[in-house]
């Protein structure tokens, strides 16, 4: 007569936890793949494609003119219209460029909403990491940035938008649930200039 095999009681809850485990482990590995495929795919075009932008000097932008497009291939966000003016109407359709910030040399103020809005274009802005690159494509030519810092500011904290003397993009949107903060992300131009570049 054979005897049955007995399994201890902690080795079924510890497979049962394997399973899920792996099951959890092979979908977070498709949602990466899958974003690192969209990622790849999103380009940045040459100036060319900026059609309708007029040459625009520093004093002679006007409230909601299109200034440019911005572009950061981790947060999926491609070629997004910017426009001049923070104002509500202008950040519904496009980021808004800080008007007392520089358009092209020194720091670059954006500013979007992160929720709430069909205008919510750093709705994921909280996800970007240190040495994320970020495009900045104008009239002027196209900047490449990698992203420096990342911090929570005041909602009045505007020292982060005063004028530098390398070039940067300063980044601000909302923080959820903290109405006087702000999420402020600071990219640094990099040595590895692209086309047009002054």
């Amino acid at each position: 007569m054979k005897k049955a095999i007995k399994i201890p009681l902690i080795i079924i809850p510890i497979i049962i936890l394997t399973i899920i485990l792996s099951i959890f482990l092979v979908q977070k590995l498709k949602v990466f793949s899958a974003r690192n495929r969209a990622r790849e795919n999103i380009t940045i075009g040459d100036n060319e494609e900026i059609t309708d932008l007029e040459p625009i000097e520093q004093k002679v932008i006007n409230y909601d003119d299109s200034i440019g497009t911005l572009t950061i291939p981790d947060l999926l966000l491609e070629n997004v219209p910017i426009k001049e003016s923070t104002e509500l109407s202008t950040l519904e359709n496009a980021i808004g460029h800080f008007t007392n910030t520089s358009i092209y040399s020194g720091n670059v103020g954006l500013a979007s909403h992160n929720g709430g809005s069909k205008g919510d274009f750093f709705r994921n802005l909280n996800k970007i990491k240190k040495g994320c690159e970020i495009y900045y494509q104008t009239n002027f030519g196209t900047r490449r940035y990698v992203v420096k810092t990342i911090e929570i500011i005041d909602e009045n904290d505007w020292s982060f938008l005063e004028e530098t003397n390398d070039n940067r993009i300063t980044l601000i949107t909302c923080v959820l649930g903290q109405k006087d903060k702000r999420l402020c992300v600071q990219a640094i131009e990099t040595e590895e200039n692209l086309i047009n570049n002054q």
